[in-house]
């Protein structure tokens, strides 16, 4: 009978541990939920001082936050290389195509932010070109198919490139009897935030009076605000990268072969000098778009996709052709 109540205060002793695991193991459990803890790559607020804190779970082979939404800039301007679709409304083009591939392959959640031009990269009439306040302020991480220039070496950090330079030239009226080696007193055009600025036209030492004086120089935000300039009489020639739009409306008056003084490298994702984690995950990313075949893919459909918009074709757009 002894040994009896013995066994039985045993198995009361052994149960009534077994429950206090189970509610100390059940109120861990609810104290973890209630403070939202927890890792898996998602993001968590806690509080210290009344501060919100952002903590990422950074994986252990990239160190890049898995739930970052990397933003990108971009305008358009009616060319294959990034225009408006109506139907759609959104940017498309080979810019974007080339954006979607390079993020898949890095499984970067990559988003294109509309915007213009002149806040990746800024040229007042006159003035030293400069970095543009978006980029510069962080609105976003990176602007899409910039071409790297001295200029822009000396504030910007750039990717390698994935898209030919621009050919640049001089346009006139049709009718116009101005020459491309002499533009002394001729009032010039320029695209504001382009390459082709009125510091690159000093390059051409071949051309008399390359080197403007102010009331020479003349910026327009657009290239249709330039044609227009130029058919109105308002300005002599435009000094611009070859657009589809110039190409079709003015007539080239530099020659064929024109040398472009205005770059340093083809065009690229153009950041800030504290973003290199982008440029290191981008570089990698597109030599294995490159590896696979996806780039050649994307060169090569190009006017199969977006052959309804003026442009130039693949070969003069995507590099190794």
């Amino acid at each position: 009978m002894a040994q009896d109540k013995n066994s039985l205060t045993v198995i009361l002793v052994c149960c009534l541990v077994v429950v206090s695991i189970v509610a100390l193991v059940l109120g861990i459990i609810s104290l973890n939920s209630q403070s939202g803890g927890g890792g898996g790559g998602r993001r968590t607020n806690t509080t210290d001082a009344q501060q919100p804190i952002n903590i990422y779970t950074q994986p252990s082979n990239t160190g890049i936050n898995d739930d970052r939404v990397w933003l990108f800039a971009i305008g358009h301007y009616d060319n294959v290389l990034e225009y408006l679709d109506q139907r759609t409304y959104t940017i498309n083009g080979f810019g974007p195509d080339i954006i979607d591939g390079v993020c898949a392959i890095a499984n970067k959640h990559c988003e294109l932010v509309y915007d213009i031009y002149e806040n990746c990269w800024d040229s007042q009439a006159g003035e030293r070109p400069r970095g543009g306040k978006g980029l510069m302020g962080g609105w976003y991480d990176g602007c899409t198919g910039w071409v790297q220039t001295l200029n822009r070496r000396l504030t910007y950090y750039f990717t390698n490139p994935y898209k030919k330079g621009n050919v640049v030239a001089l346009y006139a009226k049709n009718d116009s009897t101005v020459t491309y080696n002499d533009l002394t007193n001729r009032k010039v055009g320029f695209l504001d935030g382009w390459n082709a600025d009125e510091f690159c036209l000093a390059r051409y030492t071949n051309i008399a009076g390359s080197t403007l004086g102010p009331n020479q120089i003349f910026h327009y935000q657009s290239a249709e605000r330039l044609i227009d300039a130029i058919l109105d009489g308002d300005i002599d020639v435009a000094f611009v990268s070859a657009l589809a739009q110039f190409e079709t409306t003015l007539k080239r008056v530099s020659p064929t072969g024109f040398i472009n003084n205005c770059l340093v490298g083809d065009a690229s994702i153009m950041t800030r000098h504290t973003n290199r984690k982008l440029v290191d995950w981008w570089n990698d990313a597109f030599k294995r778009l490159v590896d696979r075949g996806g780039y050649k893919e994307i060169c090569e459909s190009l006017h199969e996709n977006h052959g309804h918009i003026p442009g130039q074709n693949y070969t003069e757009i995507c590099l190794g052709y």
